[in-house]
C-alpha cells in the first residue's frame, strides 16, 4: 500500500494533517494515527503494529487491530492505494 498522490500531509509535534486537495477536505491525525500514517509507505501492516505496540506500550493484538482499522478507514476515503 502506498499513500495516494493527491494528497498533502504534515505530522507536527506528534500529531498530523491529511489534506484531500481534490475533494478540499482534511483529515486531523493523533498521535498513534500520526505514528501509523507516516509509515504507510515504508512499512507492512504488521511491521507497523509491532512497532506501534512498542512505542505506545500496548498489546500487539490491540495494535494491530488499530493498525487495521485505521488502514480500512484510509483505504474507505481513498487516502491509501494499492502499491
Amino acid at each position: 500500500m502506498r499513500i495516494a498522490p493527491d494528497l498533502a500531509w504534515q505530522v507536527v509535534d506528534g500529531e498530523g494533517v491529511i489534506v484531500d486537495l481534490p475533494r478540499r477536505c482534511m483529515l486531523g491525525l493523533s498521535p498513534s494515527a500520526a505514528f501509523i500514517w507516516s509509515r504507510i509507505d515504508t512499512q507492512t501492516e504488521e511491521e507497523i503494529a509491532a512497532e506501534l505496540a512498542r512505542t505506545f506500550d500496548v498489546d500487539e493484538a490491540r495494535a494491530q487491530a488499530d493498525v487495521r482499522g485505521f488502514v480500512s478507514l484510509l483505504r474507505e476515503r481513498g487516502f491509501v492505494v494499492a502499491s
